[in-house]
C-alpha cells in the first residue's frame, strides 16, 4: 500500500458466537462451523488497561460482542520465529482467544529458515494455543513485484504448514494501488486453505471492490474472512475519512455478509496507523459513532 502497512508498523450484535477454529490436517479445506467475530487489539490501544486481556475486555464493553477475547491478527517480524508464543499470545489464549498468526520467512528461501518455521508451529500447536497461518500478509503491496516471484516464494514456505496441520492462508491487502495484484498473486501448489483480505473503509471510499477476489477464492473452494477491517489503513491521500463513507461501507461488507461470502468471520483492526495522531481506527467509547455499523457486518456475516 503507499503508506506502512499494518505488518511494518507494528512491532511485533451481544452473544455472537464464535467457533473454535482447529488446526487443518493436509490440505483439507474447511471454514469455521461458525464465522469468527473478532478484533485486534493491543495494550497499549487503552490508557489504562494492565494487560492483553484488560485491553481486549475494554473494546468488548465498548461494543457489546466478544470481539478482542475471540481472535486476534499477530504480526512476527521478516525472518523471525520467537521461541515462545509470547505476553499477548498467552494471555488472549488463556482467556480462550485464538488467533491468525502472519509468519513472514525470509525472501532467500533457506532450508533453515524452513526448519525455524516448523519448529516454531510445533512451539505453538505445543502450547495449546488454537490458531491458524497466514503466510506473508499483504505481501501483494510491495514485497513481490511479480507473480511469479510470489508463486516461488509461497510453493516453497507453504507446505511447511500444511504439512505442520495448520490451516494456511493466504492473505493479501486490498488497497486501490494492490487490489490487482491481490487478484494475479492468488496462489497454488499448494492451494490456500483459507483467504483472509485486509481491506479498509478508506480502500472502499478510493473505489476498491473485493467481490472479484471473493470469485476467485469460490472457485478454489476456499472460504473467505476479513483478517483486518477498519476505518483507515494509513493509505496516503485519502483521509479524511467520513461517516457516510464508513456508513456505505459497513453496507457493502454486510451484503457481502448476508451472501454467505465471510464463512470465516471477520477481525476488527482496533489500532491506529504509527504515526497518525488521529484515533483512526479505535472504538474510544460506547458512544462512538461507528459502532452500528459494526454491529451490522458482524449480525450479517454471523446470520448467513
Amino acid at each position: 500500500m503507499p503508506g506502512l502497512s499494518r505488518r511494518e508498523f507494528l512491532g511485533g450484535t451481544v452473544g455472537l458466537a464464535a467457533a473454535v477454529a482447529l488446526p487443518l490436517s493436509g490440505s483439507s479445506r474447511a471454514a469455521a462451523i461458525t464465522p469468527l467475530a473478532g478484533a485486534t487489539v493491543n495494550k497499549d490501544t487503552y490508557s489504562g488497561a494492565t494487560s492483553y486481556v484488560d485491553a481486549a475486555q475494554i473494546l468488548d464493553g465498548y461494543v457489546g460482542m466478544p470481539l478482542g477475547t475471540t481472535i486476534q491478527k499477530i504480526y512476527l517480524q521478516p525472518g523471525v520465529f520467537p521461541a515462545s508464543p509470547g505476553t499477548k499470545m498467552t494471555q488472549l489464549s488463556g482467556a480462550g482467544c485464538q488467533f491468525v498468526i502472519s509468519v513472514v520467512p525470509s525472501l532467500q528461501k533457506t532450508s533453515s529458515q524452513q526448519t525455524s518455521l516448523a519448529n516454531y508451529l510445533a512451539m505453538i500447536t505445543n502450547a495449546g494455543i488454537s490458531y491458524r497461518v497466514v503466510l506473508y500478509s499483504e505481501a501483494n503491496n510491495r514485497a513481490f513485484t511479480s507473480r511469479s516471484l510470489w508463486q516461488e516464494y509461497w510453493s516453497y514456505y507453504a507446505p511447511v504448514i500444511q504439512d505442520a496441520g495448520i490451516s494456511l492462508g493466504y492473505c493479501p491487502g486490498c488497497t486501490a494501488g494492490s487490489i490487482y495484484r491481490a487478484e494475479e498473486f492468488f496462489p497454488s501448489d499448494p492451494t490456500p486453505d483459507e483467504v483472509w483480505l485486509d481491506f479498509y473503509a478508506t480502500s472502499f471510499r478510493g473505489g476498491t471492490r473485493i467481490d472479484d477476489l471473493i470469485a476467485l477464492a469460490g472457485a478454489a473452494g476456499v472460504p473467505v474472512g476479513l483478517a483486518e477491517w477498519g476505518w483507515y489503513s494509513g493509505e496516503l491521500g485519502l483521509d479524511p475519512m467520513t461517516m457516510p463513507v464508513w456508513t456505505l461501507y459497513c453496507d457493502y461488507l454486510a451484503h457481502l455478509g448476508t451472501a454467505g461470502d465471510f464463512g470465516l468471520g471477520a477481525i476488527y483492526f482496533d489500532i491506529t496507523p504509527v504515526g497518525h495522531n488521529l484515533e483512526a481506527n479505535t472504538i474510544g467509547s460506547a458512544s462512538d459513532p461507528r459502532i452500528p455499523g459494526l454491529q451490522k457486518v458482524y449480525a450479517a456475516i454471523q446470520s448467513a
